[in-house]
């Protein structure tokens, strides 16, 4: 976020200096931007008469900096606050030491997963954001956990009410599964948990994504599963890897990674058209799941075969330019 400081508030009275003190100093965790139009008048400011040494440099060297022209169009630092007066200076400094926050069903999947974007697909400047972003206090970025797609439209009222009563804005981006079975998945839960969700982000004008696959999951690359299969304690389950990774682009955009597909749902999916009655012998196989059920499966890999993520093939499992839009539309809110 950029904060654009005008000449009357560089000479405002010692509330509004204090508050710009405090942006200065959140200037100096490296997770905001500051503009001052006119800055040729800062030397010669009440502010900057009054300010230590250190906070000076800072803001200084930071106005020396030439402005960002490569990659204009993406975040961070593109959303704009003007400080003008005290309402607005307070504004400010709410938006300054408020986190944005990533709302997710599972921190340790779709945040796991969204962690490995920022790093393999992510933009350097993106990159050093996200990652000094949670080394600071307070945090200026966090992903929460809702504890389930259910429970996100009720987290929405809850955060919504908490940033108006610190009169701010929300600050929010909301992330989940879609959980489709297949392609034009119609069922019930299926349209009236995904209903609820959009239309809670749509109230309070929330932005968010639905993932297009069925999970998170399903935009592990297949290098991770082959380096799986490959490890020794998976010596006995060469067969089930090789069986999951002989499937079609579109049947892994939607099988249970985490829990493995069962009967009741193979024969759904067939009769929808995702399988064929042929492959039922190699499906068979499949019933268990490739990994334990804890720890959570993206959490695991990311501790285990982390180098076997590249950003090659997580945009080869996406095939649309889905996670590269992703990081540009979050990229937006910072």
């Amino acid at each position: 976020m950029r904060f654009i400081v005008h000449a009357d508030v560089l000479n405002s009275d010692d509330t509004v200096l204090t508050l710009l003190d405090r942006l200065v100093d959140r200037l100096a965790d490296g997770v905001l931007r500051v503009e001052v139009p006119d800055a040729d008048l800062l030397q010669e400011s009440s502010w900057y008469q009054n300010a230590r040494t250190t906070r000076r440099k800072v803001l200084t060297s930071a106005l020396a900096t030439p402005p960002r022209i490569a990659q204009s169009e993406r975040g961070p630092h593109l959303r704009s606050v003007d400080l003008l007066d005290l309402d607005s200076a307070k504004l400010a400094d709410r938006l300054a030491h408020t986190p944005f926050r990533v709302l997710v069903e599972d921190r340790e999947s779709d945040g796991v997963l969204l962690d490995i974007l920022v790093e393999e697909l992510g933009w350097p400047e993106l990159q050093e954001y996200w990652s000094r972003a949670r080394e600071i206090t307070p945090r200026a970025t966090e992903i929460v956990t809702a504890g389930g797609k259910d429970s996100i439209p009720g987290r929405i009222e809850r955060m919504i009410r908490d940033a108006e009563e610190e009169n701010r804005p929300p600050r929010l981006f909301v992330l989940c599964d879609s959980d489709a079975r297949w392609p034009g998945d119609s069922s019930e839960d299926f349209q009236r948990t995904i209903l609820a969700v959009r239309q809670a982000c749509a109230k309070h004008g929330v932005p968010h994504h639905i993932w297009q696959k069925r999970a998170s999951e399903n935009y592990i690359p297949d290098q991770v599963f082959e380096a799986g299969r490959d490890q020794p304690y998976n010596s006995g389950n060469t067969a089930r890897f090789n069986a999951f990774l002989g499937r079609s682009r579109e049947q892994k955009d939607y099988f249970p990674i985490k829990d493995g597909l069962q009967e009741g749902e193979r024969n759904l999916a067939t009769v929808a058209g995702l399988y064929q009655p042929a492959e039922e012998s190699e499906l068979e196989l499949l019933e268990t799941r490739l990994f334990p059920k804890r720890p959570r499966l993206l959490r695991r890999l990311n501790e285990e075969l982390r180098s076997a993520f590249t950003a090659e093939g997580l945009r080869l499992r996406d095939g649309n330019g889905e996670l590269d839009d992703l990081l540009a539309t979050i990229s937006l809110e910072l």
